[in-house]
């Protein structure tokens, strides 16, 4: 038996796929790139991080665009020695109109490389390949109305694709969804003589769930299961909550399992950790309708689940110390750019990463930051820093940060004298408060800084290469980091990292050696 999540921390939207012996999954990424994390296992208990499938930001426009817009839903298949990838580039997040634009991309490793991304349309969003028994593939996607008297959620879209994967004639409607609304996530699977789709529905706050509809045919019409919803979480005490966006495969042993997205809100409120992934084993009812196992009607999710019978795979884990002058670890990712554009070196001093100053952590441009996800309610990141700020307008250090609009910052800089300083700063919901500043030793440049996460508690603390820690400024809220907490999509997760800014113009950078984050 193993434990839901399946793994801690941010792994949202997971499409689910085994090609023979070997289990994927992908994940979305928002902004943050690498787009679309992949991961692999041979006993669905380890789990190993594999290179990201988008990794040309020439080919994934995303600068200027909102926070948890960009790369949604990525859906993996597989078709004759062929891996599929489709994904949709969200533009537009506060209107009704999402201007969803949606790419299919093929490779024949999942570790790459992948195909220029081939463009489908943009109907609407969460778009996958469906593989039909005759060879013919259909694109299957979330439609979106934009016609103010009508469901915006409209249903799921099906449409042919050629052999080139290009979208043949017009999406048709073949399922609206049920009265739970907000119909997303559909994915369609052939099953004995039955076609049956997995929708996400009611939003993917607290009143998500998984949806099951099945048809003779593939264009339908659509019975929706009569114990709809097959699983969710709302309004029970479930450790899992947001339960949904569900997708199921068979194992080479004829067993059945379901991934789906999930989350551990600190206090029932606050999903600091973001959309987490978990398996629950699926059996066939008697009427041939699929149900988590040990169930008869909609279910709330498994704490556990039972993996396949055959030999644990472990995969080697990531050191707690990390050295950047070795490149970033497949954990660590940059904002809406490859880390190539976003100021990063790993040359100019050897053994360390630089980074020049970019634009301030508000921005949506030209962020020179890197970070990782925080796996844990208790942890800590320490980093080794040299800085040397010529202006309070320069500024490097260690971010905790949800978005460009919720984050705290342990940043050096310097007072209007020359002095180098240390400055807690918060910023919530936009609105920026300086919480502390220390004026450090004439001549300072080497400092180590340190975040501790205790609950919905956030220290900092920094010290002198070889000196002891020592706690600066107040006790923060973690809790602003979360997806309820934030104004607009939350979809994402609270992140650790470093970063450094120029907001003079004339040039600064910041050197970081390593780093080590510790889940307690």
């Amino acid at each position: 038996m193993a434990q839901n999540p399946i793994m801690d921390g941010w792994c949202s939207d997971p499409s689910f796929l085994r090609v023979g012996e070997d289990y994927y999954l992908a994940t979305s990424t928002f902004e943050w790139m690498p787009g679309v994390n992949l991961y692999h296992s041979r006993d669905l208990v380890n789990w190993e991080q594999l290179p990201s499938a988008l990794t040309d930001d020439t080919l994934v426009s995303m600068e200027g665009l909102e926070p948890s817009c960009c790369i949604w839903a990525p859906n993996l298949t597989w078709s004759n020695g062929l891996f599929y990838i489709a994904y949709t580039i969200v533009q537009t997040a506060r209107y009704r109109f999402k201007d969803t634009h949606n790419f299919i991309i093929t490779a024949k490793d999942i570790c790459g490389p992948w195909s220029e991304p081939v463009y489908v349309g943009c109907t609407g969003f969460d778009p996958s390949v469906f593989h039909d028994v005759d060879g013919k593939k259909y694109l299957v996607t979330q439609t979106m109305e934009r016609r103010t008297n009508r469901n915006r959620f409209a249903g799921v879209s099906v449409q042919e694709l050629d052999s080139e994967l290009h979208p043949i004639g017009l999406p048709r409607v073949v399922f609206p969804g049920t009265s739970r609304g907000t119909t997303e996530g559909p994915n369609i699977i052939h099953h004995g003589s039955w076609y049956y789709i997995t929708a996400a529905e009611g939003g993917t706050e607290f009143g998500h769930c998984v949806t099951i509809a099945r048809s003779q045919s593939l264009f339908g019409p659509y019975e929706v299961d009569p114990q709809n919803p097959m699983m969710s979480s709302t309004g029970t005490d479930c450790a899992l909550q947001r339960a949904g966006h569900g997708q199921l495969i068979d194992g080479p042993d004829g067993k059945w399992y379901m991934a789906h997205l999930c989350a551990r809100p600190l206090e029932g409120k606050f999903s600091i950790l973001g959309r987490e992934c978990a398996i629950q084993n699926i059996e066939w009812s008697e009427d041939e309708w699929p149900r988590i196992a040990g169930t008869t009607g909609h279910a709330t999710p498994s704490l556990t689940y039972e993996g396949p019978e055959v030999p644990p795979v472990v995969f080697p884990k990531e050191p707690e110390t990390i050295c950047f002058g070795d490149g970033l670890p497949r954990l660590w990712m940059t904002l809406r750019s490859m880390w190539q554009h976003c100021g990063i070196s790993f040359d100019a001093r050897k053994g360390w990463m630089r980074i020049t100053g970019g634009n301030s952590l508000c921005s949506h441009f030209r962020q020179h930051l890197t970070a990782r996800k925080i796996s844990s309610l208790h942890c800590s990141g320490t980093v080794h820093m040299s800085f040397k700020p010529q202006t309070y307008n320069h500024m490097a250090g260690l971010v905790c940060m949800y978005n460009c609009d919720n984050w705290h910052y342990l940043a050096m800089s310097c007072d209007d004298d020359g002095h180098p300083t240390l400055t807690v700063t918060t910023c919530d919901h936009g609105d920026l408060e300086d919480k502390n500043e220390l004026v450090l030793p004439d001549g300072t440049e080497d400092v180590e800084l340190c975040a501790e996460v205790n609950g919905s508690d956030l220290t900092f603390h920094w010290a002198l290469p070889g000196r002891r820690m020592q706690p600066i400024g107040p006790v923060l809220d973690m809790r602003i980091l979360s997806d309820e907490y934030v104004i607009g999509n939350g979809f994402t997760s609270a992140m650790i990292g470093v970063c450094c800014q120029d907001l003079q113009g004339n040039g600064c950078h910041a050197d970081f050696e390593w780093f080590t984050y510790h889940d307690k």
